[in-house]
C-alpha cells in the first residue's frame, strides 16, 4: 500500500475509534460500586459451584443446573483465582462492554455511525443493563452472545457465504448452552431473514437453505443438553407464575427504572421503527421477545424480565436510531443525556448494600458475631447452603447437622435426631417464610424433626431479605 493510500485509510479507521466508547463507558459502569451490593442467592450457587470440585460439581448437576453448566465451566478459573464479588462479577462487566460495541457495530452496519453509537450508549445507561453487569449469573454473557450471533447473521445475509452461516450455527449452539431460554432470538432471526428475503434487493438477499441449514446445526449442537434438562424443567421453573398485563410495565421499570423513562424509551423506539430502514427488520422482531415470552407465559409460565435481557439491545438500537432521526442532530444526543439523567437516581439504588433479594454478607456476618464454640447449622432444604453459604467464613465453624461427614444425601429425620445428641444450638438456615414466599413450606424431614423436638425451642429469628436465620436453643432442665 502506497503513502496515499495509506492517508486515505487512516480517516476511515479513525471513524471507527468512537465504537469503543460504549465499550469502555460499560466497563466503568459496570466496575462502579461493583462490591457494594452483597452476593444474593443466586450468585451464592454460581460461586459455590465454580470454586466446589469437579465431582461436587458433576452431583451438583444431577440435581440441579444442567441449563447452567456451561456457564460454571467459565467461571472455575476466575474461582481459582478468588471468589470475591469483584472477581465473581467481572466476566459479567466485561460480556456487557461486548455486548455495548457489538451493539455499536451493528448500529453502523444496518444504519449509520450515530445511530450506532447513541444505541450503545443508551444501552449502556438503562438500569437493567447495569444490574445485570453486576451479577455472578450468564445473563450478560448470554446477551453477549445474542448480539454476536445477530451479527453474524447480518453479516451472512450480506455475504451468503457458507463459513458466515456456519459461524451463526455454532453462535446459536453457545447461546444455547449458555441459556437454553435465548434461543427464542430464533424466532426473531427467522422473521428478520424472512423480511430481507422479501423486501431486499435480489443480490444481497439472504440465503433460505443455508439459514436452515444453520438452524440444522444449532439442533443438533443443543439437543445433548435439552435432553439433559428436560428432567430439571421442574426444579428449575417451577417458581415462575402465569403472565398477567402488569408484567409489562414491570418489564419497563427493570429495563428503564421507572415508568417515565420505559415510556421515553418506547417513543424513541417507535421513531427509531419508521425511521430505521434495515434496522428495523432486525431488530423490531427481536425487541418484541419479550412480549412474546409473556404471552407463552400466560399458559405456560416461563417469563422473568432477567430472561429476557438478551432482547434489550434490539431496543437499544431502535431508540438509538430514533436519537439519531432527530432534528437537528444535537437534539439526539441532547434526548441521550437526558434518559441517562434520568435514570441516575436507579443507577444509585442498585448499588447500595442491600439492594439485591438477599443481604448473604449480613446475615453471615451477623450468624459470625452471635455463634459460639460448639453450634450447629440445619440447611432447609438440602441444597440451602449453596443459596447462602457463599461468605463462608460464618458457616465454617458450624458442625453441618444437615448432611453427616463426606456424605452427599442428607440425613434422615432418624439420624438427624441422633446428631442432635450433644448440641446445645442449633442456627436454621433458609429462605422464603410461608407468609412472605410460597417457596418455603415445612416439609423437611430434619426441619420438622426438630421442631417437635421438646428439648429445643425457638429463641429467636432474623431476615435479611429472602433468606433467614432462626436459632433453636436446648431448653434448660
Amino acid at each position: 500500500m502506497g503513502v496515499a493510500e495509506k492517508d486515505r485509510a487512516r480517516p476511515r479507521e479513525r471513524s471507527r475509534l468512537p465504537e469503543a466508547v460504549p465499550a469502555v463507558a460499560a466497563m466503568l459502569i459496570g466496575l462502579w460500586g461493583i462490591t457494594t451490593p452483597s452476593f444474593w442467592r443466586d450468585e451464592s450457587v454460581s460461586t459455590l459451584a465454580a470454586a466446589m470440585p469437579i465431582g461436587d460439581l458433576w452431583h451438583l448437576l444431577d440435581s440441579i443446573d444442567r441449563v447452567h453448566a456451561l456457564y460454571y465451566l467459565l467461571l472455575r478459573p476466575v474461582a481459582a483465582f478468588s471468589t470475591g464479588e469483584l472477581a465473581m462479577r467481572l466476566p459479567s462487566v466485561v460480556a456487557t462492554a461486548a455486548a455495548a460495541y457489538g451493539i455499536t457495530v451493528l448500529g453502523r452496519r444496518l444504519a449509520t455511525p450515530g445511530a450506532g453509537l447513541l444505541a450503545g450508549l443508551l444501552y449502556v445507561a438503562l438500569p437493567m443493563v447495569s444490574r445485570y453487569a453486576q451479577e455472578v449469573r450468564s445473563y450478560a454473557i448470554v446477551t453477549a452472545v445474542a448480539v454476536l450471533a445477530t451479527w453474524v447473521l447480518v453479516e451472512a445475509t450480506r455475504r451468503s457465504g457458507r463459513r458466515w452461516y456456519l459461524a451463526y450455527g455454532a453462535c446459536l449452539v453457545l447461546l444455547g448452552w449458555f441459556h437454553v431460554y435465548a434461543l427464542l432470538l430464533v424466532l426473531a432471526h427467522v422473521v428478520t431473514v424472512l423480511l430481507c428475503r422479501y423486501r431486499a434487493p435480489s443480490p444481497s438477499r439472504p440465503d433460505v437453505a443455508r439459514f436452515a441449514g444453520a438452524l440444522a446445526v444449532a439442533v443438533a449442537g443443543i439437543a445433548p443438553l435439552a435432553l439433559l434438562a428436560a428432567g430439571q424443567r421442574e426444579a428449575q421453573l417451577s417458581w415462575l407464575k402465569p403472565s398477567k398485563l402488569t408484567d409489562v410495565a414491570w418489564f419497563g421499570e427493570e429495563v428503564a427504572g421507572t415508568v417515565g423513562v420505559a415510556l421515553l424509551l418506547v417513543a424513541l423506539m417507535l421513531l427509531g421503527t419508521f425511521a430505521g430502514g434495515r434496522l428495523t427488520a432486525v431488530a423490531l422482531p427481536w425487541a418484541l421477545l419479550p412480549f412474546v415470552s409473556m404471552a407463552i407465559s400466560i399458559v405456560h409460565p416461563v417469563f422473568n424480565p432477567r430472561y429476557v435481557l438478551f432482547a434489550v439491545p434490539a431496543m437499544a438500537l431502535l431508540a438509538g436510531a430514533g436519537l439519531s432521526a432527530l432534528r437537528p442532530r444535537a437534539l439526539g444526543w441532547i434526548g441521550l443525556v437526558l434518559v441517562a439523567a434520568l435514570t441516575v437516581p436507579t443507577h444509585l439504588t442498585i448499588r447500595e448494600p442491600d439492594r439485591r433479594p438477599d443481604n448473604l454478607r449480613d446475615m453471615a456476618a451477623t450468624l459470625l458475631a452471635r455463634q459460639r464454640p460448639g453450634d450447629a447449622v440445619l440447611y432447609v432444604g438440602e441444597n440451602r447452603r449453596l443459596f447462602a453459604a457463599v461468605y463462608e467464613d460464618a458457616y465454617r465453624n458450624l458442625r453441618d447437622l444437615t448432611h453427616a461427614p463426606g456424605r452427599r444425601t442428607p440425613r434422615t429425620a432418624a439420624q438427624f435426631t441422633a446428631a442432635l445428641e450433644g448440641v446445645e444450638r442449633v442456627w436454621l438456615v433458609t429462605g422464603g417464610r410461608k407468609h412472605k414466599s410460597r417457596d418455603f413450606v415445612e416439609d423437611d424431614e430434619r426441619y420438622l424433626a426438630l421442631m417437635a423436638n421438646r428439648d429445643f425451642t425457638l429463641e429467636s429469628t432474623e431476615d435479611f431479605g429472602y433468606s433467614w436465620f432462626g436459632l433453636y436453643v436446648r431448653k434448660r432442665r
